[in-house]
C-alpha cells in the first residue's frame, strides 16, 4: 500500500511537472487557458441574462438614449445618460438593416442589448491579463484575470445596459495606453492615448477627472526619469512646450470625440444660452458675463449633462436618500462609505491578495525598482478616486460608482505571484485555495451577483442593516417578487400600514432609501425578517399576537 502511494505521489508530480512546463513552453496553450476563462466568464454572464432578470431601475433609459443617439438625436432627457450605450442598441439596427425576421426577433430583446455589455467586459477581462501579463509574466496575470472575471460586482454589471462597465473598461484602456505612450514616445502611442481618453468622456462624466490625473501621472513619469528631470532644469522651456503641446492635443481629440459621440449637437451654442441647473455654473455664469458671447466648442447635451450631474450631485433630488450602517441622509454622503461597501461587498479572498500585493510591493525593495515607470499608472488612479469618491462626493448610491479601480488594482495585484515558479507548495497551495473560496462565495449567491455581500455578513437576511440602494436592491429581481406573491396568496406586498401576516417589502423601501424612512419604521425597528427573495425583498412573518404586543407597547398602531 505505501509503495503504491509513493508511486501515485511521483506520479502525480511528474505529471504536474509536465503540465507546467507545457504551459511554459507554448505561448498557444497560455492564449488557451486564457481564452477558455474569458468564454466561461461570458457564458457565466449570458446563462444569467438568458433568465429575462426585470430591468434596473434606469436600464430602459439608458437604451433609449443610446437609440436616440443611433438614430441621429443627442438630446438630453436627464443627467447621467450617456452615447456609449448606442453600441447596446447595434444589435437591433443591424438586425433591422438586414430585414430578417429572425434576426429583428433576437436583436430587439433586451437580452441582445445586456450581451454587448458582456462582450465589453470580455474585453476587459483580457486588457487585464494583457497587461498584468506584460508587468508581472503569465501566472501573475492568470490570477489577475481570475480576480477579475471571479469579482461578483464585475459579473453583476456586466449584464446592465448602463455606462459603469463601459467606464470602467475606459478607465482602464486610458492608464493603459498612457503607460504605453510614457514608456515609448511614438506617434502611435500618442494617437491611442489620445483616442482612449476622448472615448472615455462619452461613457460617464466621471472621465472628466482623467485629465488632470493624466498630466500628474506622467509629469510624474518624467520627473522620476533622471535624464528628463536634468533637461527639466537645463532647459525648462523646452520641457514645458512639449507638456502644452500635450495638453492642446488632448483637448482638441477630446473635443473632436465628444462631438463625435454626441452628435455635434448645438455645438458652439453661446455659453450665456445655457440653462445651468447647479450653483457652479449658474454662478460662472452670472459672475463673468464676458463669457456669455463664448461659443462652447463641445455640443450642448454634453455640458448641460455635466451641469445636470453637478447639480444632483450637490442636491440628491434624484438619487434618493443616502443609506448607510443603519443611518439615512437626504443630501450628503458618509465618509468612507466606499472603503466600507468594499469591506463588505468585494469577496475576503479577494481582499486577502490585494492586501498582500501591497504589503508584499512595499516592503520588498526590489519590487518598487521600476515603481515610477509602472505601477504609477495603476495607482494614482487607485489612491485619487478612493480619496475623491470616499470623501468628497455625496452620490453614495452603489459601490457601481468605485469599480473603474478595481482592474486597476487587479493588475496590481499581480505582483504578489511574481516568481511563482520559486513558490513553495504551500504558497501555491495558499494561493489556488483562496482563488477556490473566491469561486464558492461568489457562486453561492449566483445568479443573484448584483446582490453579493461577503462572509462578513453571514446571515443574509441582515445585509440590509449595513448597505442599500444599486448594493442591493436595484429593481433586478422584481421578476422574483411576482413570481413568490403569485404562489404565496397570502403575502402582502408594502403594505401601507401596520399589519400582520406574510409581509414582504423591499429593501430600499425598508430602510428608506425611496420612501419616507419612517414609513416602515415600524417593521425595521421591531421586528427581524425569516426570509429574502433573490436577497433582494425580506420575508416577515408576524403573528396577530406579535401586532398585539405592538400596538401595546409603541404608538405605531395609532398613526
Amino acid at each position: 500500500m505505501n509503495i503504491k502511494t509513493s508511486t501515485n505521489d511521483v506520479s502525480g508530480h511528474r505529471f504536474s511537472e509536465h503540465l507546467l512546463n507545457w504551459i511554459k513552453s507554448s505561448s498557444k496553450a497560455q492564449n488557451s487557458i486564457v481564452v477558455l476563462i474569458i468564454l466561461v466568464f461570458a457564458g457565466i454572464n449570458i446563462f444569467s441574462v438568458l433568465r429575462d432578470f426585470s430591468l434596473t431601475t434606469d436600464e430602459d433609459k439608458h437604451y433609449l438614449y443610446g437609440e436616440n443617439v443611433i438614430s441621429g438625436d443627442s438630446t438630453r432627457f436627464d443627467d447621467s445618460k450617456m452615447p456609449i450605450t448606442a453600441l447596446n442598441v447595434l444589435p437591433k439596427k443591424i438586425a433591422t438593416f438586414l430585414g430578417d425576421e429572425r434576426l429583428i426577433y433576437f436583436g430587439s430583446k433586451f437580452y441582445t442589448a445586456r450581451m454587448v455589455t458582456i462582450f465589453f467586459s470580455c474585453l476587459i477581462a483580457f486588457l487585464v491579463f494583457h497587461w498584468a501579463r506584460l508587468l508581472y509574466g503569465f501566472m501573475p496575470a492568470l490570477f489577475s484575470l481570475l480576480l477579475y472575471v471571479l469579482d461578483p460586482n464585475i459579473i453583476a454589471h456586466s449584464q446592465l445596459v448602463t455606462t459603469d462597465i463601459y467606464v470602467t473598461g475606459a478607465f482602464a484602456f486610458a492608464f493603459f495606453r498612457l503607460w504605453k505612450f510614457a514608456n515609448e514616445r511614438s506617434l502611435r502611442n500618442g494617437l491611442w492615448c489620445l483616442f482612449a481618453l476622448g472615448i472615455s468622456q462619452i461613457a460617464k462624466y466621471t472621465a472628466v477627472l482623467l485629465f488632470p490625473l493624466f498630466f500628474i501621472a506622467l509629469l510624474i513619469f518624467d520627473l522620476s526619469d533622471r535624464s528628463k528631470s536634468l533637461e527639466v532644469k537645463e532647459n525648462f522651456k523646452v520641457f514645458a512646450i512639449r507638456y502644452m503641446r500635450y495638453a492642446a492635443l488632448t483637448i482638441i481629440a477630446s473635443i473632436l470625440i465628444i462631438n463625435l459621440g454626441f452628435l455635434f449637437n448645438r455645438t458652439f451654442t453661446y455659453f450665456g444660452e445655457y440653462q445651468f441647473r447647479s450653483r457652479l455654473f449658474q454662478n460662472i455664469q452670472a459672475d463673468f458675463p464676458a463669457l456669455h458671447f463664448l461659443p462652447v466648442p463641445v455640443p450642448y447635451p454634453y455640458l448641460e449633462g455635466l451641469d445636470y450631474m453637478r447639480n444632483t450631485e450637490q442636491s440628491g433630488l434624484l438619487s434618493g436618500n443616502v443609506y448607510f450602517l443603519g443611518r439615512i441622509s437626504e443630501l450628503k454622503g458618509f465618509p468612507g462609505y466606499y472603503i466600507v461597501a468594499s469591506l463588505l461587498k468585494v469577496p475576503i479572498s479577494t481582499q486577502i491578495i490585494l492586501i498582500l500585493a501591497q504589503l508584499v510591493y512595499f516592503t520588498q525593495k526590489e519590487r518598487r525598482v521600476n515603481f515610477f515607470k509602472n505601477e504609477i499608472f495603476l495607482l494614482i488612479p487607485v489612491v485619487f478616486f478612493t480619496i475623491y469618491f470616499n470623501f468628497f462626493f455625496n452620490t453614495q448610491i452603489g459601490i457601481r460608482y468605485y469599480l473603474p479601480v478595481f482592474p486597476l488594482l487587479y493588475i496590481f495585484s499581480g505582483n504578489l505571484f511574481s516568481g511563482w515558479k520559486d513558490f513553495s507548495v504551500a504558497q501555491k497551495a495558499t494561493s489556488w485555495g483562496l482563488i477556490m473560496y473566491l469561486f464558492i462565495s461568489v457562486f453561492s449567491y449566483y445568479p443573484y451577483c448584483l446582490s453579493y455581500f461577503n462572509e462578513f455578513v453571514w446571515n443574509r437576511t441582515q445585509a440590509y442593516k449595513f448597505l442599500a440602494d444599486s448594493n442591493i436592491d436595484w429593481g433586478q429581481s422584481k421578476n422574483e417578487l411576482w413570481k413568490y406573491v403569485s404562489e404565496h396568496p397570502d403575502a402582502i406586498y408594502s403594505p401601507r400600514k401596520v399589519r400582520s401576516g406574510r409581509i414582504v417589502v423591499g429593501i430600499n423601501d425598508l430602510v428608506g432609501v425611496t420612501v419616507d424612512p419612517d414609513q416602515y419604521a415600524w417593521l425595521r425597528n421591531n421586528f427581524e425578517p425569516v426570509d429574502t427573495i433573490a436577497y433582494t425583498y425580506l420575508i416577515y412573518k408576524i403573528s396577530p399576537e406579535d401586532l398585539d404586543k405592538l400596538c401595546a407597547t409603541t404608538a405605531y398602531c395609532d398613526e
